[in-house]
């Protein structure tokens, strides 16, 4: 069998095109050797997870030809092929050939960035050297997760000195904490990291906490973040300074108590950092074993009589695993829940595509982009069209297509049990509340020991758990699966800014505000990373592509700070409340504000009625404002931002002597 120079043989290489992602390779193909045949090749827009997604795939009459051209490129040219970044122009023409449609202007804006052909594609810099200054620059992150890595990266890139604050002795927020079995990601590997970090490793499509907690431990070590790193470090407070300009940063350390001056402070902890434990009459007398999903590791579930209470994205993931080990299981179902299925969970990653991804240039870009494709149309769901509803419809085509299909997906799942399947269909809007992927879920219902309650909890006793009709089923082991108190962005720290104001009292009437998620008037020199109305509800970008986008504004931020030799970046108030004002009014536009469809179901609508959590705008609109901060938006040193004609020095000075 013949070798080619990249050490496989033919047919490894001729199977590895055949189980490629071809609209990916396709145009990777056509970047490399700008074939009109491949460019002009057709492509489909196919519905797949039972209507929640459209994916362009190679049409089959093309497909035959273009593996042939593939193989020979593979074989002949691609081991001295020298890859290089494309421009703005070439981009703005493949993109359209990989989603196989016209892409509009706008669109494109945030889509360049998608395939992350660039070294670091989102990255603050100085606009000439890196001044002397910076030296004096002293910033604090609170948090070691995927947000606190990402705006690390930035800064030591930048030359910036700081210190990352993390309360666990290791690193990973969320995926230190949650290490129940089977916990993984629920998007696909290619969107879940970050775009400055090509090609890595994974083993799987859908990549499990240890092998992310791994991945995040590597960029920090790569990219120079870990030694800046305080592990054991606990915020208990932060308290603007307005006489010295700086934050003064109370820390718990073991027993004892640090105090931290900074210039600036960037609260990484995240949405998901607060466990919200089981909260029933009774918890207290229960003589087994309370469990939060966060607490997995005293867990010992083996043989035992085990409840599951909840069926979110943490219920569903353990439960398979969960009654493989127990004597019995009963879940306790709050609200049924729309648990779809994925393509490739929970599959592993060919030696073919590990090979194919790094001998095919462009291949591991494009295939990032095609992972991306099933979310960029996610908001169309969410868009209640009166007309169809007038004439009998639930929210809109595609949303109550999506119903159908997923009905349809669950009675597939519980063959010959139809009360059953009545039980698991919710009366919201899918996508109303945040998606959750099948892992086997439905299928573990079939199984004779485990049970599903849907009675709602009455009161936990000392050895079960008894229902509303009356039943008491005998527990061992409460697994609580109840998620995080997202509404506390900030916790366990208190932060206080101008005048000693409490931020929890800044956003005491109507809940946490922020513009663009990340600042607050009257807390200078302070962000916010997945901070109030952060969470995308389209894509181009999961949230460690957020991170990136997110922390260049900061970054940005920053570095405008040190060359105009500024003391302090407040947010102007008239700013913040007109973002504010347009966002509730864009929010009411979706289903998640609905009455009869969703309010009273998900987390995402605060106790005000106010949508809290996600961006209600389509996320290019988002990313245009958030890709680089606009210095008109805040208060500098007091002041309204200066002229464009003004001197640096002379008003730096004039600021100095006020």
């Amino acid at each position: 069998m013949a070798m080619t120079a990249s050490g496989v043989d033919d047919s490894f290489v001729l199977e590895a095109v055949e189980r490629a992602d071809l609209n990916a390779l396709r145009v990777a193909l056509y970047q490399a050797t700008r074939n009109p045949e491949v460019r002009d090749m057709k492509v489909e827009r196919v519905v797949v997870r039972a209507g929640a997604a459209v994916i362009t795939v190679l049409a089959e009459s093309d497909r035959e030809r273009l593996v042939e051209l593939a193989v020979e490129f593979l074989t002949k040219k691609a081991i001295d092929y020298v890859p290089v970044v494309p421009t703005a122009g070439e981009l703005d023409q493949m993109i359209p050939m990989v989603e196989g449609r016209e892409v509009s202007a706008r669109d494109l804006t945030m889509r360049r960035g998608i395939p992350a052909f660039e070294e670091f594609p989102r990255e603050a810099a100085w606009s000439g050297e890196r001044p002397a200054s910076a030296d004096s620059m002293k910033v604090l992150i609170v948090g070691a997760g995927f947000a606190g890595i990402a705006m690390g990266v930035q800064l030591s890139r930048l030359g910036i000195p700081y210190q990352i604050l993390e309360r666990r002795s290791e690193l990973g927020g969320v995926w230190s904490i949650n290490t129940y079995p089977d916990a993984r990601t629920d998007t696909h590997h290619m969107t879940y990291q970050f775009g400055f970090e090509k090609n890595y490793p994974w083993t799987e499509h859908f990549a499990r906490q240890p092998e992310v907690r791994h991945y995040l431990e590597y960029v920090a070590e790569k990219y120079g973040v870990l030694p800046h790193i305080r592990f054991d470090h606990d915020v208990v407070e932060a308290a603007f300074d307005s006489r010295t300009a700086t934050w003064v940063v109370d820390v718990a350390v073991g027993d004892t108590r640090d105090r931290l001056e900074a210039n600036i402070v960037i609260s990484a902890s995240g949405l998901f950092a607060t466990p919200r434990y089981l909260d029933a009459p009774g918890v207290d007398e229960f003589e087994g074993e309370i469990i939060h999903t966060t607490e997995w590791g005293r867990a010992d579930i083996d043989g035992k009589n085990v409840a599951v209470v909840g069926n979110g994205s943490t219920g569903v993931q353990l439960l398979g695993a969960v009654a493989r080990r127990a004597k019995t299981v009963s879940i306790y179902q709050r609200t049924p829940q729309w648990i779809s299925p994925r393509e490739l969970y929970g599959s592993p990653l060919s030696e073919h595509e590990r090979w194919l991804r790094t001998a095919m240039p462009y291949y591991w870009n494009w295939c990032r982009y095609t992972a991306v494709l099933p979310m960029l149309d996610m908001r169309e769901f969410l868009l209640p069209d009166r007309e169809w509803i007038a004439q009998g419809g639930q929210v809109n085509e595609k949303s109550d297509l999506f119903r159908k299909g997923m009905v349809a997906y669950i009675r597939a799942q519980l063959p010959g049990q139809p009360d059953l399947v009545e039980k698991l269909i919710p009366d919201y809007a899918p996508l109303a509340r945040r998606p959750v992927v099948d892992n086997g879920w439905y299928r573990a219902l079939n199984d004779d020991h485990v049970d599903l309650v849907t009675a709602p909890i009455e009161r936990v006793t000392r050895s079960g758990i008894r229902t509303t009709d009356g039943e008491e089923r005998p527990i061992d082991v409460i697994v609580s699966a109840t998620g995080f108190q997202t509404t506390k962005y900030l916790a366990p720290a208190e932060y206080r800014g101008v005048d000693g104001v409490r931020l929890e009292d800044a956003w005491s009437e109507g809940g946490p505000k922020a513009y663009l998620g990340m600042t607050v008037p009257g807390f200078p020199n302070f962000f916010m990373l997945y901070g109030p109305n952060s969470q995308p509800t389209t894509g181009g970008a999961t949230i460690p592509g957020w991170f990136e986008i997110w922390s260049e504004y900061i970054g940005e931020a920053i570095v405008a700070m040190i060359e105009n030799r500024y003391r302090t970046l407040d947010v102007r108030r008239d700013v913040y409340e007109d973002y504010n004002t347009r966002l509730d009014e864009a929010a009411r536009e979706l289903v998640y504000i609905d009455d009869t469809q969703s309010k009273a179901h998900n987390y995402y609508v605060n106790a005000w009625g106010r949508l809290e959590t996600n961006i209600p705008w389509a996320a290019e609109e988002f990313f245009q404002w958030s890709s680089s901060p606009n210095l008109d938006d805040f208060v500098i040193d007091g002041e309204l931002a200066r002229s464009e004609t003004a001197n640096d020095d002379t008003v730096f000075a004039q600021r100095e002597n006020a």
